[in-house]
């Protein structure tokens, strides 16, 4: 427990530093916008290119660790869609519900995997979210324009949005060239590396300064459960279908990790992009990302390897 949550501190430190200087508007309030803009569009993409490049793919179980991602993914998907009528929710709060109970932050999982693994972490991170981001952005999408007050665009709109994520083509492109062994040359994988550096730190206190506090006490229940799923249930069903996939102790480890993140502040840009309770899933972005502090190293020492 203590060397897991040794591990943690560092990032959550992280965290809480971007909240704190949101909070004495420094370097200024234009600042955490368009530094969370350039990490998810330009430094993140680029850490995951790289490491999806150099990934040695015929070392890593792709298979079993893709079947174990997906079905963790679907089974809490058809379970949460059977429990619907039951829920007394309107479908954009469904939605955020949805999303909270399924999304992550990345961010937060590639420098826990790093810090507890290392280079091997990233490669495995990259694996976990070249299957991961895709899966639960579709489901993402497909919910929240279903049951969203903007209603269905249809499946060309669809396709286009999830074509276009960032940290979706980025996986895509660094798999592509690593299969095809496109060469880096004249420096190109040294600016790769260097871009990338900058998104661990720069993320993480983006994802601080983006909490919020407002108005929490309005929808305890749902939080309550969007957490309860997110932060217990989905990891520990991420850990079974490992386990029963036969996929090897450090890649079952890295999947628990980005299965017990919190929700991440995509989930907020989809919600508000396409008609979902925004201040809601805000709600829970919040109470999760300080909740995982507790709820991480528990999970994790409790599959420890």
């Amino acid at each position: 427990m203590f060397q897991v949550v040794t591990a943690l501190t560092p990032i959550f430190l992280l965290i809480l530093l971007g909240w704190v200087f949101k909070q004495k508007d420094f370097p200024g309030t234009s600042f955490w916008p368009a530094a969370e803009k350039i990490t998810y569009y330009v430094f993140f993409p680029a850490l995951l290119f790289i490491n999806t490049y150099r990934a040695p793919f015929a070392d890593i179980e792709v298979l079993p660790i893709t079947l174990a991602i997906v079905l963790t993914i679907s089974i809490v998907t058809v379970l949460m869609l059977f429990v619907r009528p039951w829920l007394s929710l309107s479908g954009p709060a469904f939605s955020s519900l949805y999303q909270g109970s399924l999304r992550l932050n990345t961010y937060v999982g590639i420098s826990a995997a790093f810090v507890l693994f290392g280079d091997q972490g990233l490669i495995l991170s990259a694996m976990v979210i070249a299957v991961l981001v895709p899966l639960t952005n579709l489901f993402s999408v497909c919910i929240v324009s279903r049951y969203g007050i903007n209603g269905f665009k249809g499946w060309t709109s669809l396709s286009s949005a999830l074509l276009c994520n960032p940290l979706i083509l980025a996986c895509l492109l660094g798999i592509a060239a690593n299969l095809l062994n496109v060469p880096l040359e004249f420096g190109l994988m040294e600016f790769m590396v260097i871009m990338s550096q900058a998104s661990l730190g720069l993320g993480l206190m983006s994802v601080g300064a983006g909490l919020v506090f407002q108005g929490m006490m309005s929808s305890v229940w749902t939080v309550g459960v969007a957490s309860t799923i997110k932060l217990a249930i989905l990891p520990l069903l991420a850990a079974l279908m490992g386990w029963m996939m036969g996929v090897d102790a450090t890649s079952r480890y890295v999947i628990v990790i980005f299965a017990s993140l919190p929700c991440g502040p995509a989930a907020y840009i989809l919600a508000r992009q396409l008609g979902g309770d925004h201040k809601l899933i805000a709600e829970i972005i919040t109470i999760q990302t300080i909740a995982a502090f507790i709820t991480m190293p528990v999970l994790l020492r409790f599959v420890h390897l």
